[in-house]
């Protein structure tokens, strides 16, 4: 954990951080249930509809971690927090109101994708700040945050169940509450000032900054594998969660509110047990071996999902593939954290999550077109085949395989 002097400042960390993903979590659910099942989007509708999250988040991301780099980086957060408010109270008074229609969600969906490409960079930097001088400590915290995180995240998923007996409007307005206790959590925190206390320069083009951000990860045989990993995940694994099982649920058990709400939770749920479990192990040397045993366990489960079998195992491969993600994410994301350079850690993490969200931007819409093609058990089969061939080249190409903590001095007494 961080050290005393920073314990308040974590505390008031997790708080914020908590409460974006347990605001995430309702939005997972809702918006998924919104168009699939109260619109009844085709396959096509439902991919754009979910790329819309995404694609200006894509597009803004790196934008996101240079201004994280050169300014306070806990001011952005409170303005995103300011502006994510708008999106989910204007969204529950459109359902409230009885006028929701396809466009409205797609408007929905561009406008939380920006906000979310400030957000996220800006609370990466800081958690960062939070940490302080002892980096010996990191994966620990990346844990705990993800732990935490996560649990809030599900708990916004299993509080979505109830929109089949209260409406959808109040459910996304606990969306919004939660927006108001990251707000006030983020109001708390420290302001930053590792932008001055490395040196950041104020000079010089956003781009040109991107552009340094992208020669530090191209340049290092540890960060490099490790981006390339997070993008194929977007292009082939969150296509596929955001698209495909949505659609099995539909043309196999009718994809009530309840059940979408069961198999989100059933993931994220995994992703707590095992993100838990590595917290309690303590400093893990050999990351790169367990990435790779985590992306070989999600091929493993969309090539078991393309067989058809009962709801109940369904949620046992969907928790499966959660375990697995949550190694993959505690892993790459404590290893960004120690080798990102401190004056450029906010864009280098922005890079890392460009892979997942672009990705997913990307993935969302191509799954949508062989999802048409194959129908959704079959198209499980397309991700699972690419993601074996990119993780052999990986492992055989790079240095994927033997990544390792990186050695730190033991902090000043």
């Amino acid at each position: 954990m961080p050290t005393p002097a920073n314990d308040s400042q974590f505390t008031w960390y997790l708080v914020g951080a908590g409460a974006w993903f347990l605001a995430f979590g309702i939005q997972m659910v809702m918006f998924s249930y919104l168009v699939t099942t109260v619109l009844q989007g085709s396959e096509m509708g439902i991919a754009v509809a979910q790329a819309s999250l995404t694609i200006v988040s894509m597009a803004l991301l790196l934008f996101g971690g240079t201004l994280a780099d050169r300014a306070d980086a806990r001011q952005v957060l409170i303005l995103c927090q300011i502006a994510a408010l708008v999106p989910a109270t204007a969204l529950a008074a459109i359902i409230w109101f009885d006028a929701l229609i396809y466009e409205w969600l797609i408007v929905y969906g561009l406008a939380m994708g920006a906000i979310t490409a400030f957000t996220t960079p800006a609370r990466e930097a800081l958690m960062g700040d939070v940490i302080g001088d002892d980096r010996t400590r990191i994966q620990r915290t990346v844990t705990t945050t993800i732990g935490v995180t996560f649990l809030l995240q599900m708990v916004g998923m299993l509080s979505a169940r109830f929109a089949a007996d209260v409406g959808p409007a109040p459910i996304i307005l606990v969306q919004t509450v939660a927006q108001f206790v990251g707000l006030y959590a983020a109001y708390r925190l420290s302001p930053s000032t590792r932008h001055s206390d490395h040196g950041q320069e104020s000079g010089g083009s956003a781009i040109a900054h991107i552009r340094d951000g992208l020669r530090e990860v191209a340049s290092s045989p540890t960060l490099l594998p490790i981006n390339t990993l997070a993008l194929a995940i977007g292009v082939l694994f969150m296509g596929a969660f955001m698209v495909v099982l949505p659609l099995i649920l539909r043309a196999e058990f009718g994809a009530s509110v309840q059940q979408i709400s069961t198999l989100q939770a059933s993931f994220w749920g995994g992703t707590i047990i095992s993100s838990t479990a590595i917290s309690r192990v303590g400093n893990i040397v050999n990351r790169g071996r367990l990435i790779v045993g985590a992306i070989s366990t999600g091929i493993l489960v969309l090539t078991a999902m393309s067989i058809q079998g009962p709801l109940i195992v369904l949620y046992a491969l969907v928790f499966v593939w959660g375990c697995g993600a949550g190694v993959m994410m505690s892993m790459s994301r404590t290893t960004v954290q120690e080798y990102a350079p401190p004056a450029h850690r906010a864009r280098v993490l922005s890079i890392f999550q460009l892979g997942f969200t672009g990705g997913m931007s990307i993935g969302s819409l191509l799954t949508g077109l062989y999802a048409t093609a194959l129908g959704p058990r079959m198209a499980t089969l397309v991700p699972a085949g690419i993601m074996a061939v990119v993780l052999l080249y990986l492992v055989t190409q790079t240095k994927l395989w033997s990544i390792t903590a990186l050695k730190h001095e033991p902090p000043a007494a």
